[in-house]
């Protein structure tokens, strides 16, 4: 028989235990033992403090999740997930200052989306917001991990490029324009970018800086959009590494007198060796064809540049100086779309730096208004 919850056992305790010749054990049986005053409040109580205990757990991971996003959107644009402009002030501030000390190159990369405002118009700006998110999307997996994008406004972006010089960036800029115009936006189409690549120069500002990248940005605008343009000012446009078994050595009897033109000059030599450097140390085509790119840019740049001084002096040869211009120009486009296949011909391009732009050019045209400019010049 099972004994009620209410019974009594007894159990006789062998003699000599010394308590006695029986002790009277109360154990009360079945649910009573569980739920009886006593084990009730225990349990309530420990499971209280596991219900605190876990809230308090939840809470302090909600106050950790907070405090993360809100420290993220501090330096976060919210719809691309990039650098906000503020993030990327203090982060160029840090790297220029960086730069400058250890005596690297740093680049900015400074793009933004062409005729943006017809999207908007077309298509709305839920559409433009996408837009804005996949592009940032597809820059930002052509960058290393080293390169900090950021929404500048609107859009704007800027890229920051460490311990790289001007021509690699401007091959990185390539890289990013080609890879956005590859990627139509779902519902829109065909996106593109114009770029503008700037290289700290010394002692410079991070408004100067910005200025010159954003100038380049809107030169590749006014080109024809969905464009790389660099600016070369002064920037140093040798690459350290292999030299090319070919060389243009820069002459000082080459100097004019005019800065803005002598410095273009030296930086004509400048990116020709690049070139010759590409063609012949085993990076071709690609690297080769945008140092040609670069190299085309500058000369036409160069060639406005020095039309617009000697228009300026009354420099009476312009006419002829600028058909000149042209002609090279033109000559220089042929060279550089007959690049691209398994090979260059390395004796056309050398003979166009060489004879048509050194010699022909800045040995023979240029020189016949070295004594105007100098005549012009106003005496001390």
């Amino acid at each position: 028989m099972i004994p009620s919850a209410s019974t009594t056992l007894t159990i006789l305790a062998p003699l000599g235990a010394g308590l006695g010749a029986g002790i009277a054990l109360g154990w009360r049986l079945g649910r009573h033992r569980r739920t009886g005053p006593g084990g009730r409040d225990c349990q309530e109580r420990l499971a209280s403090e596991a219900r605190a205990r876990a809230a308090s757990e939840q809470a302090n991971a909600e106050l950790q999740e907070a405090l993360e996003q809100l420290e993220k959107a501090a330096g976060t644009d919210r719809l691309t997930g990039a650098w906000n402009r503020r993030r990327f002030e203090d982060g160029a501030a840090q790297l220029m200052a960086l730069a400058s000390r250890r005596g690297d190159a740093l680049c900015l990369i400074f793009f933004d989306l062409d005729h943006f405002k017809q999207v908007n118009d077309a298509f709305g700006h839920e559409a433009g917001d996408a837009v804005l998110a996949q592009v940032a999307a597809t820059v930002a997996s052509q960058l290393r991990a080293s390169d900090a994008l950021a929404r500048w406004g609107g859009e704007e972006f800027a890229v920051l490029c460490p311990a790289t010089v001007l021509s690699g960036a401007t091959i990185l800029a390539e890289k990013i324009r080609q890879a956005v115009e590859a990627r139509p936006v779902p519902g829109v189409g065909l996106v593109t970018l114009s770029l503008g690549v700037a290289q700290q120069l010394a002692e410079e500002t991070l408004e100067a800086f910005l200025g010159r990248a954003d100038a380049a940005m809107y030169r590749a605008k006014e080109r024809g959009r969905n464009r790389t343009e660099a600016s070369l000012d002064t920037a140093r446009t040798t690459e350290p590494g292999p030299q090319s078994i070919f060389e243009l050595v820069w002459d000082c009897a080459l100097e004019s007198g005019q800065p803005q033109i002598d410095l273009q000059h030296r930086q004509l030599y400048g990116l020709s060796n690049n070139l010759l450097s590409a063609i012949t140390s085993g990076h071709y085509p690609a690297e080769a064809k945008l140092q040609m790119q670069l190299l085309v840019a500058h000369v036409a740049q160069h060639f406005h540049d020095e039309e617009a001084v000697l228009a300026r002096a009354g420099y009476p040869g312009l006419a002829a100086h600028a058909a000149e211009h042209a002609r090279l120009i033109a000559q220089a486009k042929a060279l550089q779309q007959g690049m691209g296949g398994e090979s260059t011909d390395l004796p056309a391009v050398l003979s166009f730096l060489a004879l048509d732009l050194v010699k022909g050019h800045l040995l023979d045209w240029d020189r016949r208004f070295f004594k105007f400019l100098a005549q012009q010049a106003p005496s001390a």
